[in-house]
């Protein structure tokens, strides 16, 4: 796993935390007890903007990283839908035994594609074409 990757993923639990904060002031410490219903005042509204503040760079941090989800079918490499997928899963580390789990192929199959991945792509191991889809 990069460095990259660890650090989404902290930011995407810090941010997550931050949003149950501002669920949990917003709703249980001002919530109010005429019948279940939350009083619009001026502390309701500044808690509410950093919450729609977070909820936004949430979104747009998972609409980041789905966009090296899809660098792979942009390429020229004219790779098949189950070459695409394999080439995600690699990307991802998986090795080619959980890969044919994952996918409910023999073992023997995933080799096949991994080496017409590989001929497409014109690399000659894993690293090198994790190096060339992040590159592009």
């Amino acid at each position: 796993m990069n460095l990259r990757a660890i650090n989404s993923r902290k930011l995407l639990i810090g941010l997550t935390l931050m949003i149950v904060i501002c669920v949990l002031i917003f709703n249980v410490f001002y919530f109010s007890a005429y019948y279940g219903f939350v009083q619009v005042n001026y502390i309701n509204s500044i808690l509410l903007i950093p919450f729609v503040a977070l909820i936004f760079s949430f979104g747009m941090l998972l609409g980041n990283s789905a966009k090296s989800e899809t660098a792979i079918s942009d390429q020229a490499f004219e790779l098949t839908e189950r070459e695409r997928e394999i080439a995600h899963l690699i990307l991802s580390g998986k090795k080619n035994k959980d890969i044919a789990a994952l996918l409910f192929i023999e073992l023997s199959t995933v080799k096949s594609h991994i080496n017409n991945i590989y001929k497409k792509t014109e690399v000659k191991n894993r690293r090198e074409l994790t190096e060339k889809l992040k590159d592009q």
